[in-house]
């Protein structure tokens, strides 16, 4: 007799899938921020070099590299956005040069509507990085820094009100790292749905424009 072996696969506990879907979102804005200031720094110096020049000529491949460049930054972000919508966005078509010289590839990329729609994501997708950053670093700081205020918390200078005190809740000592801890609870309580929406507010701005 001959026995069949059965694969099964377990499906991940909610809370292992509930961990790696913070960690996605979270490293997504952390490094879109950085990703956006040198994104915005590079195609917004580039087009405005490119447009004051244009009248000179040189300016017309300054202009055709610009767009490329923010191509390049458009296919980093289509890679990057697929882990946290669930899905790969489509690679859109850009249009071809009708021959392989210079000037028809430059031609090319300027007539390009999607290489504008990759240029116009560059230069704007500095806004939304801005607001998810800023929102997920707070978040995480008020986890890490009110959990660990216990072992970092007596060596700060006492030259003022702690907020505990300001808020009648006296000033021992046992009572601020309760305080700090609770803090912590609750900032660690919203992270998760706090960090989906930042992630998913870049994400669809990246959508909406590649």
């Amino acid at each position: 007799m001959t026995t069949t072996p059965v694969h099964t696969q377990l499906a991940p506990a909610p809370a292992v899938r509930a961990w790696g879907r913070l960690v996605t979102d979270t490293r997504y804005v952390l490094t879109g921020f950085p990703l956006a200031a040198i994104a915005f720094t590079v195609c917004l110096t580039g087009f405005a070099a490119g447009a004051g020049l244009v009248v000179a000529v040189v300016g017309v491949p300054l202009l055709a590299a610009t767009l490329m460049g923010a191509r390049g930054f458009a296919i980093a972000e289509r890679a990057r956005v697929a882990p946290v919508l669930g899905s790969a966005l489509p690679a859109p078509a850009y249009r071809a040069a009708k021959s392989a010289s210079a000037p028809a590839r430059m031609i090319a990329v300027l007539a390009d509507p999607q290489s504008w729609r990759d240029l116009t994501h560059a230069v704007l997708r500095l806004a939304p990085s801005t607001v998810a950053f800023s929102v997920v670093a707070t978040w995480w700081t008020g986890v890490l820094s009110g959990a660990t205020w216990s072992l970092w918390g007596w060596a700060l200078p006492k030259d003022g009100v702690d907020l505990p005190e300001l808020l009648g809740l006296g000033d021992r000592y046992g009572t601020i790292v309760i305080f700090y801890m609770a803090v912590a609870v609750a900032f660690a309580a919203t992270l998760p749905a706090v960090t989906r929406w930042a992630a998913t507010l870049e994400a669809r701005f990246a959508k909406a424009l590649l």
